[in-house]
């Protein structure tokens, strides 16, 4: 089983993650163009179930933008909530390139399942703190002990983001994460199709030996 997880961004910051049972690997890039050709190299003849973007992948026509996930985590995470900002006032490379890797991804794999991720605010919920850029090894040690991944080297806080994001995609969809999309209301726009938006039940946090390897090996 092969995931895919990405962390859009400009310029050499654009992280990638492919995700299988027995090997993990990442790199940096920094064009949609660059990332989609690195997954189809690395997915060779293997169609990924899902892929993970740190984006938003679905819109909402109301005040700011804010949608239900977003208010969501502001209520379930209140020491967090600097993190979850109003959609309106995010910045274009991670906006417009996650969705723009969205589409390109549809185009290449149409039955793949897309989720969003929001990876900083997710190790928040595993670990109980947010982390910053100087406290990246940290960060990356804690959690591959926490989801008893295989070993791997990164080389910067995208690539975290993005291995992150590759999880909560496998994650998400073997283990019936629930799904922040859920329900539809009239407000939602979803411009690359019909995407999720998994998040770990309160059991899945708390209970440390769900979060290893999970049906995928």
């Amino acid at each position: 089983m092969l995931f895919l997880g990405f962390d859009p961004g400009g310029a050499k910051g654009f992280g990638c993650c492919a995700l299988r049972p027995s090997w993990i690997s990442t790199v940096t890039v920094s064009t949609i163009a660059q990332a989609i050709t690195w997954a189809i190299a690395q997915c060779g003849d293997d169609r990924p179930m899902a892929a993970g973007i740190d984006t938003l992948l679905h819109w909402s026509d109301g005040p700011s933008g804010w949608r239900n996930a977003d208010n969501f985590l502001k209520i379930a995470y209140p020491d967090a909530v600097s993190s979850v900002m109003a959609p309106n006032s995010l910045f274009g490379a991670m906006a417009v390139g996650g969705v723009g890797l969205a589409i390109r991804l549809r185009h290449h794999w149409p039955d793949i399942l897309l989720t969003e991720t929001h990876p900083k605010m997710l190790f928040h919920a595993l670990r109980g703190s947010r982390y910053a850029k100087t406290d990246v090894p940290l960060a990356f040690d804690w959690f591959m002990t926490r989801t008893r991944l295989s070993a791997i080297e990164i080389r910067n806080e995208h690539e975290l983001d993005a291995l992150i994001s590759a999880w909560a995609a496998r994650e998400g969809l073997l283990n019936n994460w629930r799904d922040l999309c859920q329900p539809r209301s009239p407000d939602m726009i979803f411009p690359a199709g019909p995407v999720s938006y998994f998040w770990p039940n309160e059991e899945t946090v708390a209970a440390g030996g769900s979060l290893g390897e999970s049906g995928s090996g």
